[in-house]
């Protein structure tokens, strides 16, 4: 009877991924050729930055797609859900008939239901380098991939964003054996990174008895994004695409004024937009700064003299109008670090505990919680969908917010 029923199950499985594949093929944008599934190549440091072209950002698209329902027939969409109970512990036994599924807000009928576990793993981590917390990401990580990666089924592979030091290595590569893995992570440098995508800063100098408030946004050339995205199409198997980074909240404020929120909405948006279409699922391990929860007061100890003709003196003037700005802007880089979560199917976890031990765990119970559900989406004019999966017996179902459907013109 067991040989039955495994029989069953893989040829299920060797069905739908024979499909996953040719709706991948037919529904992805077209792609300039990968590196072997093993690696990527890495650019090369000494390179300007700022010389790559940067990509459009499908989501932001004006011209609308002409559907073609009457030339070709209906494609099915697989799309990775996660479902835990009110404690977080992931739910097993979900059935089809107990989701609801809005494409474009209209009602769509589930077709099949997988286990997540029945579909290898990829998964990607991001540190961020020079950083106080460096150690305790690396320990996070290294308890993550063994926790979840099964040896010679699933892969994994990391990286670092940010440093004062440029990242060294050549080359990347998708390791199998997660004790290798956590090698590896153990054996990074502290000070090494690629540049990040993200890297608004808000800064007051004191010159003489005036201040000058500056406002900075980075993010030129080849990001680690762009790293990521390469890894994740460089193997084009099906599997479970999962992305875990370390996340700054301030470096995703939005800024004041349009230059510095134009140059952060953008770049969220194109993150969020490509990962919407590998069907790349992000969580993000947010470090919390204690210095804008209002928890360290920076200004203790000092006096300083307003520079605006007027105003107050002290901590009550300008320093205080500066500190609200401030954690106004961290709290809205909260809430952009959220969005490239839950946008894309995951979720954000701001840990205090040592070694981030309590969104390990969370984390390893969503991925124990996924599932691949099947539907034929709605006929659209625009290739953007927005996709909304429910359940009334899950206390806790999420999915990415948007898919693409069909190929651009």
């Amino acid at each position: 009877m067991k040989n039955r029923l495994r029989s069953a199950t893989l040829a299920s499985l060797v069905v739908f991924c024979f499909l996953a594949v040719a709706v991948s093929a037919q529904t992805a944008a077209p792609q300039q050729p990968q590196p072997p599934a093993t690696a990527t190549a890495l650019p090369d440091n000494t390179a300007p930055s700022g010389g790559t072209t940067p990509r459009p950002n499908p989501a932001l698209a004006s011209t609308p797609q002409i559907a073609t329902s009457a030339l070709r027939a209906p494609r099915f969409l697989p799309i990775l859900i996660t479902a835990t109970d009110s404690g977080g512990n992931p739910v097993n036994g979900l059935a089809k008939e107990q989701l609801t599924i809005l494409d474009n807000r209209q009602l769509v009928q589930a077709l099949e239901l997988y286990k997540g576990s029945d579909l290898p793993l990829h998964l990607g981590i991001v540190l961020l380098a020079s950083h106080g917390t460096f150690p305790q990401q690396q320990l996070a990580a290294m308890n993550l991939v063994q926790k979840v990666l099964r040896p010679n089924i699933d892969e994994g592979f990391v990286i670092s964003a940010r440093g004062k030091k440029a990242w060294a290595a050549d080359r990347l590569d998708w390791v199998h054996d997660p004790t290798q893995l956590a090698t590896v992570i153990r054996g990074l440098d502290p000070n090494a990174g690629l540049p990040d995508l993200f890297n608004f800063n808000l800064s007051t100098d004191e010159v003489g008895l005036g201040r000058m408030t500056l406002q900075t946004v980075g993010g030129n050339g080849v990001s680690v994004f762009d790293i990521v995205d390469t890894m994740m199409n460089s193997d084009p198997r099906p599997s479970r695409r999962v992305v875990v980074m370390f996340r700054d909240p301030w470096s995703h404020s939005p800024g004041y004024g349009n230059r510095a929120n134009t140059a952060v909405e953008g770049p969220l948006q194109r993150v969020i937009a490509a990962a919407q279409q590998m069907h790349v699922t992000i969580f993000a391990i947010g470090l919390e700064d204690p210095k804008f929860n209002r928890i360290v007061d920076s200004t203790i100890g000092k006096t300083y003299i307003s520079n605006v003709a007027g105003g107050a003196t002290g901590a009550s003037g300008y320093d205080a109008s500066v500190r609200d700005a401030q954690i106004h802007g961290y709290e809205a880089g909260k809430t952009n670090v959220q969005r490239l979560a839950s946008d894309t199917g995951g979720e954000t976890f701001w840990s205090v505990k040592k070694n981030f031990s309590d969104a390990v765990d969370a984390i390893a119970n969503e991925l124990a919680g996924q599932y691949i559900v099947t539907f034929f989406p709605n006929d659209a004019p625009d290739r953007l969908h927005t996709l909304k999966i429910t359940s009334g017996s899950v206390a806790h179902l999420s999915a990415q917010s948007a898919f693409f459907y069909g190929s651009p013109r």
